[in-house]
């Protein structure tokens, strides 16, 4: 039993001191920037969104290649024909080219050779083309399927920059929400570290008969409520990391430092409310959407228009067959849709409704983007008017602190009351952090609603 247990204290030993020279997962340092460029580079939203954005584009291609030249050649070159007894050995060849414009305009041309009764090949080719005069030669489904892919393809490029700035935005005050939780946990720590003080100096009182066992049980459960306190700071820290570390596209576990940059004094936006509501009108990702949508619905009810009325359309020609001459052909065609018990109005109707439905659904996205933007703006107006009380309170309270270090040096004041000074300094000083760090996210979000850039 004894060697067992041996044996089992060399092998724990072994793997301790393997697990000791295994190196650590290097700390990254990431500040803001680097945040937001590391999310732009792996956030498996966005990859997604381009990915989709390639597959619109492929439709794309798909839809244009319906206006370009289409070749085929067909080969027949062992074809028998005639009855089982007496086959007759007949090759046949054919090439036919076709060509659809956006004009309306339609060109094909065939051509075939086969061989004859007479052991002679016999060619055979015809030129025909068709073009769409009534309804305009661009109210054709080919064509309009074309332009909606267009502006699919457009609507899709704009969701895909809307997603990149709603997902900076996120970084943004995720990252200033991980900065503020930082200070929080520095100030709980000065907190802690004045509780600890307290308990001790009644402790001695109470070893010394001075103090009580309930004044020692209040303190004790001070510095426990502190604890807590740091801990439940520290696990928020930890969930804003995590969400961050996700936005980001990063391993949950990698060892992350996030680091502030620099804090600049709050750039100001030199403009009013009505030229922001104006730059807004005329940035706004959602707007140009939305106008988007509102081409689509107007190519629906051209189409759906198109097929209640009537239509005209040239046709023409020439055929040659060896060893006949040549003919030329040319005839107008004109249709006339007369009964199709109400599908062509419903459908009409129908494209009607939706597009003036998207109409209101624009006024409303503007109205909304004036509310909204009305709102941002005098946010980031308080703001600014935080962050100039918040500076002079810091301004007050570190005199107030040089004051008491001269009074604690002279003996005038304890130790305890220099230490709560320089609480109160701290708190200052980490209020006024926070209310620059709540107005750069306030700044942000003002210029995401402005269709800038940020």
């Amino acid at each position: 039993m004894m060697k067992m247990r041996t044996v089992f204290l060399v092998i724990g030993s072994l793997f301790l001191l393997s697990s000791l020279a295994w190196p650590a997962e290097p700390l990254v340092k990431l500040t803001l920037s680097e945040s937001i460029k590391q999310a732009l580079d792996h956030n498996l939203d966005i990859r997604i969104a381009e990915i989709q954005l390639q597959e619109r584009e492929s439709k794309v291609a798909q839809r244009k290649a319906s206006f370009k030249p289409k070749l085929n050649l067909e080969l027949a070159p062992g074809t028998w024909a005639g009855k089982l007894d007496s086959l007759d050995y007949e090759p046949q060849a054919g090439l036919s080219v076709s060509l659809l414009t956006k004009g309306g305009t339609t060109y094909s041309l065939n051509l075939e050779q086969e061989k004859g009764e007479d052991e002679r090949i016999n060619t055979s080719w015809s030129f025909i083309l068709i073009q769409k005069i009534l309804p305009h030669p661009r109210v054709d489904s080919s064509y309009l399927a074309l332009e909606k892919s267009l502006l699919d393809l457009s609507q899709k490029k704009l969701l895909l920059e809307e997603e990149k700035n709603r997902l900076k935005l996120k970084v943004t005050v995720n990252f200033y929400e991980i900065l503020k939780r930082q200070r929080e946990i520095e100030l709980k720590g000065f907190y802690l570290e004045q509780a600890r003080e307290d308990l001790l100096v009644v402790k001695d009182k109470w070893e010394n008969q001075s103090a009580s066992e309930l004044d020692l049980l209040n303190a004790q459960m001070e510095v426990a409520n502190v604890q807590e306190a740091v801990l439940q700071g520290e696990d928020d820290l930890s969930q804003y990391s995590r969400e961050l570390k996700d936005l980001l596209g990063i391993d949950p576990e990698a060892q992350i430092e996030w680091v502030a940059e620099s804090y600049s004094e709050p750039e100001p936006l030199e403009l009013n409310l009505e030229e922001a509501v104006r730059e807004a009108l005329a940035n706004r990702l959602e707007i140009k959407r939305e106008k988007l949508t509102i081409k689509q619905g107007e190519l629906d009810l051209a189409l759906a228009k198109s097929k209640r009325l009537p239509s005209l359309n040239l046709s023409g020609g020439y055929s040659y067959t060896e060893p006949e001459k040549g003919e030329y052909e040319a005839s107008l065609i004109f249709q006339i849709p007369l009964v199709d018990g109400g599908e062509s109005k419903a459908e009409v109707e129908t494209a009607e409704a939706r597009l003036k439905e998207t109409y209101l659904n624009l006024e409303k996205l503007k109205r909304d983007i004036r509310a909204e933007l009305r709102n941002y703006f005098f946010d980031l107006q308080r703001g600014s008017r935080k962050i100039e009380l918040l500076r002079l309170s810091e301004k007050r309270y570190e005199k107030d602190l040089e004051i008491a270090r001269r009074r604690f040096a002279g003996g005038g004041i304890t130790e305890n009351e220099l230490r709560e000074k320089e609480i109160n300094f701290k708190q200052a000083e980490i209020s006024l952090l926070d209310a620059i760090l709540d107005y750069e996210t306030a700044r942000s979000t003002f210029l995401k609603s402005l269709g800038r850039k940020f």
